[in-house]
């Protein structure tokens, strides 16, 4: 009896490498899941923040700078900001912000501006997502394919 166990390692091999690959694709997938709960949480409060924003004519007048001072994004959700709105809030930030009406403007901008960054971000991230989970499955089916060719290897010899 002698056994060809090169038809049957590779297969088994390379099925072994998909399903690596399956699993690192799944890692990344993990982490893109957490990372996409603290750009959620930041798009959250900053919905809150709208909120307050759209309702201070409840706050005496002479206390609503202090509210609108309030009103900005956690230090960690700044990194979540595109560049291209960074750029923006710089030059906001270049206004004398004496009058409440110009820092009831400006605050109001920086808040959209917020929004808009995090739902393009939330949308990029999405679509990259996706094509991480078609990857995904396309390293599943693989490995079983694979495997299927090792199994059909193995029984060639049992029937022998």
């Amino acid at each position: 009896m002698s056994f060809k166990i090169v038809p049957k390692v590779k297969p088994l091999t390379i099925s072994f490498l998909f399903a690596f690959a399956g699993i690192l694709v799944g890692q990344k997938l993990l982490s893109y899941e957490n990372e996409n709960l603290i750009i959620s949480h930041c798009r959250k409060s900053n919905l809150q923040h709208i909120f307050s924003y759209n309702n201070l004519d409840n706050v005496p007048y002479k206390e609503r700078p202090k509210v609108l001072d309030l009103l900005k994004p956690k230090k960690y959700c700044y990194k979540y900001l595109s560049d291209k709105t960074k750029e923006q809030l710089k030059l906001l930030d270049q206004y004398p912000l004496k009058e409440y009406d110009v820092l009831y403007e400006v605050i109001g901008y920086k808040i959209r501006l917020y929004a808009d960054s995090y739902n393009r971000l939330e949308n990029s991230r999405s679509k990259t997502q996706g094509k991480f989970l078609i990857g995904l499955l396309g390293f599943n089916v693989a490995t079983l394919a694979t495997q299927a060719i090792f199994l059909q290897a193995d029984s060639k010899e049992i029937d022998d």
